[in-house]
């Protein structure tokens, strides 16, 4: 970790400054004084803070998620006409534990760590409005647990590091991985702080939406509860959300993920992304590395037909049509694209994720990777909902478990069986997850900490005997999958539990630690 230090600083980006100034060595206390000289320059430090939730680029963040996607059963790894062994490795749990891809997950959701850490201790010092000093220094707080978030649900137990100058010093090479359990204690603690102290997002003047709000910190605090199944005290948490009347649905789904639909009702925490052709790469990614091949896209993360028969037989056209663009069919809200072409030869499934899909009307020039207009949202108000359900029910709250469900099913015209109770209620909060949520990048999380009798559901999906690989493997008659064996059907009979629930530490760390930090199990 101390190799990174020289990116911290050096590679924010600040509005306004020139390449020349960035590229300008590190001289000392001077330069620091520089980035928190103002309460503008503390601000413009804090955005670049905000930068590394997605990285910097396509690879650094990004398709390491899309990566976690293809490892679930929502998505095929896809592009088969340029293979590449480290991505469908993984997605296939083949795994490398030098990936490049998990490494550079690692690498900078620690840089973005340590530029909260240099920003909590400096603006401390600077010399501004104190309210204006206490919201930027929240929102670093949340951006550290978002980070901490990111490595505990990937890697598990990891280092915790909070102050930023440790890292010049020798000791770095000292640290050893901290528990899960006092990973999460430190998220808790940074997301109860900032909770305390940031506005709501109608507190908020619309130059500043994209901002962590106090709806978001709650969510993910409530997620960081959830997903430690303490069931009461996340409950609590989303119904402060919920009860905030900050948020609601909206009334079409397909206005979800609508581009220049930016911070729209349903949006908790989200990405905005723009197209400029005088700063590039400040646009999304997604629409490329998940397009169409024959749609200047790569064609990686490509959804499943077993995700597709989940829509069929629950009845729902509404979320179907907005969710999968299958090869020779319309393009739902795209009246210029009448037969879509999927490029099946070029792509396992012959189907395309919808939700990054940006229509043609709405496409600027230039059209490419980190040029587009459509933002990413981590965090949703339906995705609270169903969250809040899945707690309520195991906190043994039947009842307020259904009328959140049911908030979702509602929008989509589909009814929901109030008289649900028991593990029946359980898999409809968990099938309404996956149905609401597809190819948003939750699944694989989802499956890996949702448990039946202890065992993660995610081993009764993967696996030999998994629901999954059998049916592809027994039961799939899909005309595109079948006929594309550019990669394998049998995605997912290597997976064990005993090892894939998280992701190797990178050999790199393990190393400048001279073994300190110790690798996960079977890697």
């Amino acid at each position: 970790m101390k190799r990174i230090v020289l990116l911290i600083v050096l590679g924010v980006v600040l509005n306004g400054c020139t390449d020349d100034f960035l590229d300008q060595p590190l001289r000392g206390q001077q330069e620091l004084d520089d980035f928190f000289a103002s309460a503008e320059a503390s601000e413009r430090f804090v955005n670049g803070i905000y930068q590394k939730v997605n990285g910097e680029g396509w690879a650094q963040i990004n398709f390491f998620r899309t990566i976690n996607g293809m490892a679930s059963d929502d998505q095929w790894s896809g592009n088969t006409e340029q293979p590449r062994a480290d991505i469908t490795g993984i997605a296939h749990f083949n795994v490398f534990p030098g990936s490049a891809y998990i490494n550079s997950f690692w690498e900078h959701n620690y840089i973005g760590i340590t530029r909260a850490n240099l920003a909590l201790d400096q603006i401390s010092e600077v010399e501004m409005d104190e309210d204006h000093k206490a919201r930027l220094l929240a929102e670093t707080k949340f951006l550290r647990a978002w980070f901490y978030f990111e490595l505990v649900k990937n890697y598990g137990g990891v280092p915790i590091v909070t102050t930023w100058d440790e890292l010049f010093e020798p000791e770095v090479y000292e640290y050893t991985r901290n528990s899960v359990e006092e990973v999460y204690t430190q998220i808790e603690q940074d997301l109860n702080d900032a909770i305390a102290v940031l506005p709501l997002k109608s507190m908020y003047a619309q130059k500043d939406f994209g901002r962590a709000t106090r709806g978001a910190a709650q969510s993910l605090l409530g997620k960081a509860y959830l997903y430690q199944e303490k069931w009461m005290e996340a409950e609590q948490m989303f119904e402060n959300v919920i009860q905030s009347n900050e948020y609601q649905l909206e009334d079409n789904f397909a206005d979800v993920w609508k581009p220049n639909h930016r911070y729209g009702v349903e949006s908790i925490f989200e990405v905005g992304y723009i197209n400029n052709e005088q700063f590039p790469n400040i646009g999304g990614v997604y629409s490329t590395t998940q397009g169409s091949r024959a749609d200047l896209g790569w064609s990686w993360g490509t959804p499943t037909s077993n995700l597709e028969n989940a829509f069929l037989s629950e009845g729902d056209s509404i979320r179907l049509r907005s969710t999968i663009i299958k090869h020779g069919e319309p393009v739902y809200g795209d009246p210029e694209v009448t037969e879509f072409d999927a490029a099946p030869a070029r792509n396992k499934s012959g189907r395309i994720n919808r939700k990054y899909y940006v229509p043609t009307a709405d496409r600027p020039e230039p059209y490419q990777i980190g040029q587009h207009p459509l933002s990413h949202i981590h965090i949703r108000y339906a995705d609270v909902l169903l969250m809040h359900a899945e707690a309520a029910y195991f906190n043994g709250n039947e009842q307020e478990a259904l009328e959140s469900l049911a908030k979702v099913r509602d929008r989509v015209e589909l009814e929901t069986n109030m008289n649900l109770s028991g593990p029946t209620l359980r898999d409809a909060i968990w099938k309404e997850r996956r149905l609401e949520l597809a190819l948003e990048l939750h699944r694989l999380y989802d499956i890996r900490r949702q448990k039946i009798n202890g065992t993660p559901r995610i081993s009764l999906i993967m696996g030999p005997n998994g629901s999954f690989v059998d049916y592809n493997l027994n039961e799939n008659d899909d005309p595109f999958e079948t006929t594309n064996m550019g990669e394998a059907m049998n995605k997912g009979v290597l997976f064990d539990e005993s090892i894939h629930i998280l992701w190797p530490i990178p050999p790199e760390e393990i190393q400048l630690s001279q073994g300190r930090i110790e690798q996960n199990p079977g890697y």
